[in-house]
């Protein structure tokens, strides 16, 4: 890790097309904070302005084989959080009418059928929707979160079978859960009720 540090823009994303995880944790070092700055000046909620900051690094790391950057690494990221904060504040407009969509939606069906059949499918749904969006995880990221959620290691236990430190466990966890609950959306408080069945 030492080494990516001494890394200019251009090798880091070279080395990122390789597959190379610590080059991409050099690049979300190096500009993590920097764009949750200029994300925060438009937001100005942090947790709103965090999600964004973060969804852009996991769509990096999904497409890590396929980037095409020909121009300054921090002007394509820069560009990418701008779109991402147009895309954000457009369908904040509409959310309270989606939500009331969602409560509607979801009472018809559940007159419509016996409630336990309802909850059942509503539950295993989730659970596949959030079994996807955990193989888009990081590798690392996934690794970790799949040891304290579905093996139940501690903190402190993933971080010795791994070799890492527990606060970078805790990192991992926090950071995954926050994605799982924006790219969940309306879902949030679903998500925690699916949690324990995904766990088992």
């Amino acid at each position: 890790m030492a080494l990516h540090s001494s890394y200019t823009d251009k090798q880091l994303i070279q080395s990122l097309r390789n597959g190379d995880e610590d080059a991409f944790t050099e690049i979300y070092e190096r500009y993590w904070d920097k764009l949750l700055v200029y994300t925060m000046r438009v937001i100005r909620q942090q947790p709103e302005a965090e999600d964004i900051v973060q969804e852009l690094f996991v769509s990096i790391w999904r497409r890590r084989h396929d980037l095409n950057i020909d121009h300054a690494l921090s002007t394509y990221l820069y560009s990418s959080t701008r779109y991402l904060t147009l895309r954000y504040m457009e369908r904040n407009i509409t959310r309270s009418d989606q939500l009331r969509r969602l409560t509607a939606r979801l009472m018809e069906a559940g007159q419509q059928q016996d409630p336990a059949i309802e909850s059942e499918i509503f539950g295993r749904e989730l659970r596949e929707e959030i079994d996807r969006l955990v193989r888009e995880l990081p590798e690392k990221m996934q690794e970790v979160f799949l040891l304290s959620r579905r093996d139940y290691l501690s903190y402190k236990d993933i971080g010795i079978r791994l070799s890492i430190s527990e606060e970078t466990v805790k990192k991992q966890i926090y950071n995954s859960l926050r994605i799982l609950r924006r790219r969940l959306g309306s879902l949030l408080v679903c998500l925690f009720i699916c949690m324990a069945a995904y766990c088992s």
